[in-house]
């Protein structure tokens, strides 16, 4: 069987990977960039319990308070995404969604901890996350919004000094993006990657001059070509040297920004803007925040990612003929990569047919 990936970020890496578990042996990513060029901007923080409904007046409201606050630009949005997002607006998903989100938080948490006990070659921290609010009201809403999660999160409300307060998440854990990238590489057999950009490609197993049994769209925003309402919403991240004021990894709610301290680098993160665009000049005004809890000393790299938004917050994970996609998953791509990939490998081999309410928009 030969399998072609558009796409070699993590949704694509891990797709990879359970199709040579699975003894394929003809597997091709075709990658523009390097493997996981798009998706190493990320802080690396396994969250798939701090899910956001995107369809929601509260979530609008947020993003109109970041924008006054400059945490956030509105530049453009795609108008399918727009179209889908106010014709679904509060209305909530199915339970049998929630169900299958929960089971895929808890399974790709499951699989980052299998890895680094194999081998923790790449940054690997059980030590949880923690929230930080400038404001006793603001903190008191994320107290109340934890208490109405569906995933029931286990956390506790903290002093900080310098802030209102936090919530600490014992649970959560974090790793180093790039080294993971470098690992999960490793893992997969029968790789072969064409480093191009891909002109097109066709429910009938065409890419581009290529034919393949199963093609698996897992490229980002670049999924909007098979008419899925696929939005960006753009992050920056910084590799840097420096100390941390705070030891485990932090969020600062209020600025949009996560800090993530590892072995030979602090990960700094920030960025929520609706934008296409390649302009990444915002990114510096994620740092300048950052150094109320970061002493920098040095900066290695910076890179920027777009983040690709369902109009609800759920991944878009489906088959149509010849053609599995796998997206949508926005801020918590890293999250939910392992379930992700699971599935769309699960597709692509015929093991399932469609996945309730993640096939909505594909299928």
């Amino acid at each position: 069987m030969k399998i072609g990936i558009v796409g070699g970020g993590i949704i694509g890496l891990f797709t990879a990977y359970y199709l040579s578990l699975e003894g394929i042996k003809d597997i091709v990513i075709y990658e523009k960039d390097f493997l996981g060029a798009g998706s190493i901007h990320a802080a690396g923080l396994i969250e798939p319990y701090r899910f956001d409904r995107i369809n929601t007046i509260n979530m609008i409201l947020k993003m109109l308070k970041y924008k006054l606050n400059g945490t956030t630009d509105i530049r453009e949005v795609d108008k399918l995404w727009l179209k889908e997002l106010i014709k679904n607006l509060e209305k909530n998903p199915p339970s049998e969604a929630w169900d299958i989100i929960k089971e895929m938080a808890k399974f790709s948490l499951s699989e980052y901890k299998r890895l680094a006990e194999e081998k923790n070659d790449f940054d690997y921290y059980e030590d949880g996350l923690l929230e930080l609010y400038y404001r006793k009201i603001d903190l008191e809403k994320g107290i109340e919004e934890e208490k109405r999660s569906p995933f029931n999160p286990k956390f506790e409300v903290v002093d900080v000094k310098n802030f209102a307060g936090g919530i600490f998440f014992p649970e959560l854990s974090r790793l180093s993006t790039e080294k993971f990238i470098d690992r999960i590489i490793k893992e997969i057999k029968n790789l072969r990657v064409i480093n191009k950009a891909v002109n097109k490609i066709s429910e009938e197993g065409q890419i581009d001059d290529e034919k393949f049994d199963i093609i698996i769209v897992a490229a980002g925003i670049w999924s909007r070509v098979l008419n899925i309402p696929i939005t960006a919403f753009k992050g920056y991240g910084y590799r840097v040297k420096g100390t941390t004021k705070i030891s485990k990894a932090a969020v600062i709610v209020d600025q949009g920004i996560a800090i993530s301290p590892l072995s030979d680098h602090v990960k700094i993160t920030g960025g929520f803007d609706a934008d296409f665009s390649l302009d990444s000049k915002r990114a510096e005004l994620f740092l300048k925040k950052a150094s109320e809890i970061v002493d920098i000393y040095y900066i290695y790299d910076l890179n920027m990612g777009f983040r690709p938004c369902s109009p609800d917050g759920f991944p878009i994970i489906g088959k149509r003929n010849k053609i599995v996609v796998a997206t949508g998953a926005c801020r918590l791509g890293w999250s939910y990569a392992p379930a992700i990939g699971k599935y769309a490998a699960e597709l692509a081999l015929g093991k399932i047919n469609n996945i309730p309410y993640l096939s909505r928009y594909y299928h």
